[in-house]
């Protein structure tokens, strides 16, 4: 139970520990409705509230009641959609391969030499 202003409680989303039986699916669906939280509550338990963020709860925390501030939880893409990326690449220049290579060999020396060379070895 989360203590919601003024005495009364509200059901927190469920916390799921990494490892166990519906972490995958809870990770999957994450919930971005905040549940408050009063600080003391946080300071009490902050490793479940740690979980929640990690498995994608969102949070209020509240002073006698009154929100202070949003926890939320960040989220990181795996991946970026197709559409993104060539759309990003739309209006990138064309590349000319031989003109790139006559750039690179022009900027990097071409001469090799052994780094050994004079060390004795």
């Amino acid at each position: 139970m989360v203590r919601v202003g003024h005495g009364l409680t509200a059901s927190a989303p469920p916390v799921v520990r990494r490892g166990t039986t519906g972490y995958a699916a809870v990770m999957a669906h994450p919930s971005y409705e905040p549940s408050d939280i009063s600080v003391r509550q946080f300071v009490a338990d902050s490793g479940a509230i740690t979980r929640g963020l990690r498995q994608g709860h969102a949070y209020t925390l509240t002073l006698n009641g009154e929100p202070l501030a949003k926890m939320i939880p960040i989220r990181r893409r795996q991946a970026v959609p197709k559409d993104e990326v060539l759309a990003i690449f739309a209006a990138a220049p064309a590349i000319d391969a031989d003109e790139l290579r006559a750039d690179l060999d022009a900027a990097v020396a071409q001469d090799l030499r052994d780094p050994y060379e004079g060390t004795g070895r």
